[in-house]
């Protein structure tokens, strides 16, 4: 009897431990899959991130946001799930926090992600500073680099992300990610808006209007 006991004992650590080492592999290779997986999608849906020492913005142009026509630029982590109260032709949507801040004398890279799919004019003028937009793909983006300077000949925009007092004047075509880079020198709030005619958005703060804060 106790010969069988240490039989079935023995047969019972043997099994345990096969199944914990087949668990951790599994757990291994489920790991390195995840891994393959997050860095194909990072390489190939993406933009490439920015650097260590730049400080990133996020905006997102969201058509409609504040109610019909009333398309606003937004910044993700304002987004709390609800909606501002619709606006009309009469009334105001409900506030929409759109300020960013930023250090002076750091390069700074905005990624803006227009999600309006509307061409609402043709942007034709020279690149107020370089930028890219990244165009999505059934393989993934595709980038467009635009140098300073350059000529842009009848360019289909939805929206322009411009600040007035800087002469930054970056367009926005629908359905895509634009990244540029800018080093803001002076401390100052400086008014960003929208200079494509775009709805009852434009020029309503916290919409198609907003502020980039410049701090010592």
């Amino acid at each position: 009897m106790n010969d069988r006991i240490i039989v079935a004992l023995v047969l019972m650590l043997v099994v345990g431990l096969a199944a914990g080492y087949g668990a951790s592999t599994m757990s291994s290779e489920t790991h390195v899959m995840t891994e393959s997986m997050t860095a194909t999608e990072t390489t190939t849906m993406a933009p490439p991130a920015a650097s260590a020492s730049a400080t990133v913005v996020n905006l997102d142009v969201i058509p409609d946001w504040g109610g019909s026509t009333y398309d606003a630029f937004v910044t993700p982590s304002s987004v709390n799930g609800a909606l501002p109260k619709p606006g009309t032709n009469s009334t105001l949507p409900g506030p929409n926090d759109n300020n960013v801040t930023v250090p002076a004398g750091v390069a700074v890279r905005f990624v803006i992600t227009n999600l309006d799919t509307a061409v609402n004019m043709n942007f034709t003028g020279t690149a107020s500073t370089d930028f890219t937009v990244y165009n999505d793909t059934a393989s993934g983006y595709v980038a467009l680099h635009y140098s300073e300077g350059q000529t842009l000949p009848k360019l289909p925009v939805g929206h322009t992300f411009t600040i007035p007092n800087l002469n930054v004047s970056i367009p926005l075509p629908p359905d895509t990610v634009v990244t540029f880079t800018y080093t803001f020198t002076t401390p100052a709030a400086y008014e960003y808006m929208c200079m494509t005619p775009c709805g009852l958005g434009m020029g309503v703060t916290g919409y198609m209007d907003g502020y980039v804060i410049v701090t010592s």
